[in-house]
């Protein structure tokens, strides 16, 4: 079993290593905003984006969070699949969900992505496309592209639901659904996620790229909310993940971001 333990600096690194995959890095570079990282037979680059940058030290805020990132193999070889995925987020950010439409995982399982725009579309949260590739015995592996949504999904034992939808051809169109378990956490940390990655084309499938822009805000009994909000009272962000993948990988270790204090 690998361990990681390091350091890598923007919360898009870590949303995407969250669903994409991971082995003992070696080699971590950042350049024009785009943050690459080797990963032993892997190289991952990813870029995030927090709008607006400059927040209030001690109000929250609305934000938006813009991210991409991929994943691929050195040598050509499969990237492994994600399993789970345990997520603490800094105190500093909020989720809020009041008077949002959810959206329950039967609703858009084995759907197109219309049907689920039409069963769950006052619940989205996020939009964009993600990728995957899938090696199937003894044949090369192939890549898809589909449209990635994101919806909010119900409250279930007291923890706040996120769904992530994903519909690649594989090689049939398929539609996966993503489970994120949101519950209140302690100390210096605001949240702690939990996913569960549902298997790819029975297990020989895995998710090696996506770009979403995630953020909502809407009006509930008078008031304005937001999906996002921030305060910024020193600069940064510190966020821990630890995931475990398919090949027995697990990553473990302290994601810091930055932010602007607004004057």
């Amino acid at each position: 079993m690998n361990r990681l333990r390091r350091p890598v600096r923007t919360l898009a690194v870590l949303a995407m290593l969250a669903v994409l995959g991971g082995a003992m890095a070696s080699r971590i570079l950042a350049a024009n905003g785009e943050t690459t990282i080797r990963l032993g037979n892997l190289v991952v680059r990813a870029r995030g984006i927090i709008t607006p940058r400059a927040l209030p030290s001690d109000t929250m805020a609305p934000i938006t969070l813009h991210a991409s990132g991929s994943v691929a193999t050195v040598d050509g070889s499969h990237v492994p699949p994600a399993r789970t995925v345990h997520l603490q987020v800094d105190r500093h950010f909020r989720i809020d969900t009041t008077g949002l439409p959810s959206c329950r995982p039967q609703e858009i399982e084995a759907s197109t992505p219309s049907q689920a725009m039409r069963a769950c579309g006052a619940a989205l949260i996020g939009k964009g496309v993600a990728g995957a590739e899938v090696e199937f015995p003894e044949s090369a592996p192939f890549n898809a592209r589909g449209p990635l949504l994101g919806f909010n999904g119900p409250v279930a034992a007291g923890r706040m639901e996120m769904l992530y939808y994903v519909y690649v051809s594989v090689p049939a169109p398929t539609a996966l659904v993503v489970v994120a378990k949101v519950a209140k956490d302690s100390g210096r940390y605001g949240y702690r996620i939990t996913l569960k990655v549902p298997e790819l084309a029975g297990g020989s499938g895995s998710l090696t790229g996506f770009e979403i822009k995630i953020g909502r805000e809407w009006t509930h009994d008078g008031q304005r909310h937001s999906l996002l909000s921030a305060d910024c009272p020193n600069g940064r962000f510190v966020n821990q993940l630890e995931a475990e993948f398919g090949d027995g990988t697990v990553l473990s270790g302290a994601f810091p971001d930055s932010c602007q204090t607004r004057r």
